[in-house]
This record gives structure tokens, sequence and C-alpha cells, in this order.
């Protein structure tokens, strides 16, 4: 009995060796492993950027920085200037720089960020040596009733970045997530390159016809 089970076992083991080595993996396949793991640190890059910029909005969008301050258009007022979900850039401007078709951003009842509201200056007055200002929600609307002078407005207009305010506000809800996403997308693709690394040690990234033609004109160039 004890002899068989010795006899089976021997057959197992010669089997097992028998059986030829695994196959490395393939040149493609590995190569398409790098570019997966190339896109992941694109993207892990870009989520990185985007969770920088929400944050820092965040931080410095009530009181700014350097005079600069920073805005996600809410309304479809301003529809043929600010676009709605736009982020909005304003700086600061003494009185005597503000003038009719300036674009400005302003609390309706200072101190309370619920007002906050983007006109077109309409109208600049005085009274008793105070500049007022009467605005318009845009170039063809009636003037708002109300005026406002210096210590209601926020800024003047700078830049607008259409649809970066949704992008902005979506980063600046889930950005836990996104973090952990970017980490995730990071340790795959750092999983990714190991793999194929080992799996073809002597692999390289093959480059561009393009890319050889400027190393190549550099080289000619530096001759």
């Amino acid at each position: 009995m004890l002899e068989e089970i010795d006899k089976l076992a021997g057959d197992v083991l010669s089997a097992e060796a028998a059986k030829p080595p695994p196959e490395p993996m393939s040149e493609k396949y590995a190569r398409n492993m790098r570019k997966t793991a190339d896109a992941f640190y694109i993207i892990t890059v870009i989520f990185s950027i985007l969770l920088g910029i929400a944050l820092l909005l965040n931080t410095f969008a009530a009181d700014g920085v350097f005079g600069l301050r920073f805005f996600v258009e809410p309304t479809k007022v301003m529809l043929g200037q600010v676009p709605y979900g736009s982020l909005l850039v304003t700086v600061t401007r003494p009185s005597s720089r503000i003038a009719p078709g300036d674009i400005i951003t302003y609390y309706a009842l200072p101190g309370d960020p619920g007002s906050r509201l983007t006109r077109i200056v309409d109208e600049r007055l005085e009274n008793g040596g105070i500049p007022l200002f009467r605005t318009k929600p845009a170039g063809d609307a009636a003037p708002d009733s109300m005026t406002i002078n210096m210590t209601h407005i926020l800024g003047v207009k700078l830049l607008v970045i259409p649809y970066a305010g949704h992008v902005i506000s979506f980063m600046q809800t889930y950005a836990w997530g996104f973090a952990v996403l970017a980490g995730a997308l990071c340790a795959a693709a750092a999983a990714l390159r190991a793999w194929a690394a080992r799996e073809r040690p002597g692999l390289k990234h093959k480059k561009s016809k393009r890319a050889k033609k400027r190393r190549k004109g550099r080289v000619l160039h530096a001759s």
C-alpha cells in the first residue's frame, strides 16, 4: 500500500516537473499595461490640481487674496456676460476706476453672503461727494431701483471661466471621494508598472517618430 502511494506521489511530482514554465507576459500586453498606468497617473494629477484649486477657492473666496476674489455664478441673470455656473474672478478697484459698463459683484445687504449679486454698472452718481452706482442685470434690461456705494461692492470682474464653477462646486462637495479615488488610481498605476517591469524587465517605451525626429534635429543643431 505504501509503495503504491509513493509511486502515485512520484507520478504527480513528475507531471508537475514536466509542465513547461509559464511564458512571460507579451511585450504588447506589457506596453498596454504601462500606457494604462500612465493614464492613471495623468488622471491622478488632474484630480489633485482640481482639488487643490477647489480647496484654495474655498479658503480665499470670502476674504480674497491679493485683491482677488473667486465666485461661482449661481444665477442665469447675466447669461450674456457671466454664464451660469462659470467661475467669476473679481479684483478690488477704487471708486474712481469703476465706470458704467463695468461688471461688479456686490452684496445688496452688506455683510450678507446670501444677497450677493453680479450686475452691470449702468450709471455713476454722487451724493455729497460719496460715489453711488446704479446697476442693471443685462445690457437691455431696466436699471435696478436701488443704488449702492463702495461698502456694498466686493470687486470688479477681471476674468470669467465658463463652466469651471460647476466643476469647482462638484469637487468641493465630493472632495474626500475624489481624494480617495486619486489615491486608488495612483496605487493601481504603481502596481501595474511594477507588474509589467517584473514580467518584462527590459521593456522600454517606444518613442514616436516625431520624438525621434526632434531628438535628431537637436543633435544636428548642437553639432
